[in-house]
């Protein structure tokens, strides 16, 4: 089971469904009700042939200010500890908390930013470009968005 999920109460029947979903949702937008089978279109989900990737999933500038940050809250927590010792003799275990944590933030971001810069990202996403395409390729999936009120350009329209 995939640790990345949605929520969602179906707009025909009300029931409450739970899908499995990549990190930043990519695929189709039209969905259907498990209990009912009802169709409809959700905007969490992008058509990446048409809306591109998602902006954070691309940009390593991003994750390089994150990792940066990160690392700083670190530092400023493990100097709080370092005066909390010289001036009061003990620390608290949340000073020690947000260091671990600072430090955690800082690595994930920093391997996010490697990922980006060296193109593993690019290589991972390349599979949902694909499947976007083969879908857009379809007249009528295209037309059924169209019908949604999706945005779709005029390349897709046929």
């Amino acid at each position: 089971m995939s640790l990345n999920f949605l929520e969602w109460d179906c707009p025909s029947c009300g029931k409450h469904n739970r899908e499995d979903t990549n990190t930043w949702c990519y695929g189709t937008p039209i969905r259907h009700c498990r209990h009912c089978d009802g169709e409809y279109l959700d905007r969490r989900w992008r058509e990446v042939a048409v809306e591109g990737f998602d902006p954070r999933s691309t940009n390593s500038s991003l994750y390089l200010k994150g990792c940066i940050g990160f690392a700083l809250f670190a530092a400023v927590m493990a100097l709080w500890i370092v005066w909390s010792i010289r001036t009061k003799g003990y620390y608290m275990m949340l000073n020690a908390f947000c260091v671990g944590l600072g430090v955690l933030a800082s690595i994930a971001c920093f391997v996010l930013w490697i990922r980006i810069r060296t193109g593993a990202e690019a290589k991972n996403q390349a599979p949902y470009m694909e499947e976007s395409m083969q879908r857009m390729q379809d007249p009528a999936y295209v037309q059924k968005l169209i019908s949604y009120g999706y945005q779709v350009p005029d390349t897709f329209r046929k």
